[in-house]
């Protein structure tokens, strides 16, 4: 319902807004007849000098409420007249009815849509307020109330008010720890607020000290343990005693090994030693003790030109394999240089060449490893993932830098990988042979010392 006087206000002030444009023509109109004037007068002679040639100077279209006419004036001397009037046209009304409100009469209100003049007629009492009420609760914090709100405009007003409830609170007691104070939480059960107060100081540890004394292989100690919390930390750390051996000897017999055990008198822990021969007397066996085993890297390089990589690893007799920081540096026929690197795995991609180039490989030190001719083809194909590659020698294929497995490898070079394989089976061979033979001599040695306990 507010909205139809604000509708009104509009379409008054449109209709003014025309009305305006209107009187401004009027009164530019005035001001022609004026000029027209002061022009008849700057142009005129004498009495009776004139036979005046008069011409129409300007029409003026009648208004509303005053005639039109047209303006004469002489083109010799500047005399004018008027003449040729029409009547007054009359207002041209649209009517706007404005309905009643709650607070406002109603009416009509007659607007003249060429120049704007206005008024208004046939008035109607206002309504008055239709209130619909809506009572409030009073909360624990918040006071209620009666709230009465018109149901045709919107106004509304509150009475009735009553006071806040006030909240009901519930105690829950929380209780101080070792390191922590107590604290009371109070909530209420009404509307769930909640409040923490009547705080009391944390008490602390209430510490029970216990020693351990240092045995033959462990550290001895002095433990804190709380006895409310359980909370511990030790201190006073002491070294290890370390054993009090008792050495017996067990001579060698024709059917059993000698040695000597030696046997700790507090923690009854023992271990042998000085084994011998049986009949040699006090023979001493020395096990010759196995070398150690230093790694001995040689550069491996295995191309795969259908997925442009290749693979330049550092591998050892044992097995081992290392990458290292390589250098690899890259030269075609036209002069052109480039660096490439390899991953985690060895592999080298140069899916981004194309034609023939040269490789030399460094190692760390500037010291060549490998020189090879590679031909990239020409420019680099994404690979085909429908076919499976074979893998004739059953082997684990290299792996490719996305985790999956790459086409079967060319063979390698005579004097490279195939030699270098050999080697390493052979190796690994004796190795085998070896241990058997050890772990043979071992148990038959193991066999006589249990007879011997």
């Amino acid at each position: 319902m507010k909205a139809i006087p604000l509708l009104a206000i509009g379409l008054v002030a449109a209709f003014a807004a025309a009305g305006c444009a209107g009187g401004e023509s009027e009164r530019s109109a005035m001001k022609s007849r004026t000029m027209v004037r002061a022009s008849a007068a700057a142009y005129s002679v004498p009495d009776g000098v004139c036979d005046h040639t008069y011409e129409a100077f300007e029409v003026i279209a009648p208004t509303c409420t005053e005639q039109g006419y047209t303006v004469y004036v002489c083109t010799d001397c500047g005399a004018s007249y008027t003449d040729d009037f029409t009547a007054a046209k009359g207002h041209t009304f649209r009517d706007i009815v404005m309905p009643p409100t709650c607070t406002h009469k109603g009416y009509t209100t007659h607007f003249c849509s060429v120049c704007g003049y206005e008024y208004s007629d046939t008035f109607v009492s206002e309504k008055g307020h239709s209130y619909t009420d809506e009572v409030a609760a009073p909360t624990c914090t918040a006071q209620g109330y009666t709230t009465h709100t018109c149901k045709t405009c919107g106004y509304s007003y509150q009475d009735s008010y009553v006071s806040a409830l006030g909240h009901t609170y519930s105690e829950v007691v929380t209780e101080a720890t070792c390191t922590e104070g107590g604290y009371t939480t109070y909530t209420c059960e009404v509307c769930g607020n909640v409040l923490i107060s009547d705080y009391t100081e944390a008490p602390g540890h209430a510490y029970v000290t216990t020693v351990h004394p240092a045995t033959c292989v462990s550290y001895g100690y002095t433990e804190h343990l709380c006895a409310t919390c359980g909370d511990r930390y030790v201190t006073d750390y002491a070294n290890a005693l370390g054993h009090t051996f008792l050495d017996i000897v067990v001579e060698a017999t024709e059917e059993s090994v000698g040695y000597t055990r030696h046997l700790c008198i507090v923690c009854n822990y023992s271990y042998l030693s000085d084994f011998v021969t049986s009949g040699d007397n006090g023979y001493i066996v020395e096990e010759e003790p196995e070398p150690e085993h230093r790694h001995k890297y040689e550069l491996h390089v295995q191309d795969f030109p259908e997925d442009k990589y290749f693979i330049a690893l550092r591998v050892c007799s044992c097995g081992a394999s290392n990458v290292g920081n390589l250098e690899i540096r890259l030269t075609n026929d036209a002069g052109e240089t480039m660096q490439l690197f390899a991953n985690e795995y060895g592999q080298v991609d140069y899916t981004a060449l194309n034609g023939d180039w040269r490789v030399s490989i460094y190692d760390e030190s500037g010291v060549m490893l490998k020189e090879f001719e590679l031909s990239a083809g020409n420019a680099a194909e994404p690979p085909d993932d429908s076919n499976e590659p074979e893998n004739p020698g059953g082997g684990e294929e290299p792996p490719n830098p996305d985790g999956g497995s790459g086409e079967t490898p060319e063979e390698p070079a005579e004097g490279e990988g195939g030699s270098n394989t050999a080697t390493i089976l052979l190796i690994v061979f004796v190795l085998l042979v070896a241990g058997g033979i050890g772990a043979i001599i071992f148990l038959k040695k193991r066999k006589k010392k249990n007879q011997n306990e």
